[in-house]
């Protein structure tokens, strides 16, 4: 995949899983959810959020060959994030594939996850 495609549908997950984190859906499938959890959910929407600007603001031409060197750890990783996406009331299921693609996007980028 061309390192601007990869780019782009990364951008593109990240901005769902934001999205999706922000949703109503998202609020009550925390509600009764131990302190814990719920601030590592608030933990990583920030973190997604600022992978999401970083990524975005980054040139193209500095990142490519970090973007070609992890593409298939990203694809897997932006693959199930999707799929954890679809059941967004299994907060721990959503949590461990956000944090399993931001560590993967930290090799890329400089973000603190």
């Amino acid at each position: 995949m061309a390192p601007w495609t990869l780019r782009r549908r990364l951008l593109s997950e990240l901005r769902k899983t934001v999205l999706a984190m922000m949703s109503a859906e998202w609020d009550i499938a925390l509600e009764g959810k131990p302190a814990a959890e719920v601030t590592r959910a608030g933990r990583t929407l920030l973190a997604l959020q600022r992978t999401r600007l970083r990524l975005g603001t980054a040139e193209l031409a500095g990142i490519r060959d970090q973007l070609r060197l992890n593409e298939p750890e990203l694809v897997k990783a932006m693959a199930a994030l999707d799929r954890a996406r679809q059941k967004l009331h299994n907060v721990k299921t959503v949590l461990v594939a956000a944090a399993a693609l931001l560590r993967t996007v930290g090799r890329i980028v400089d973000i603190v996850v």
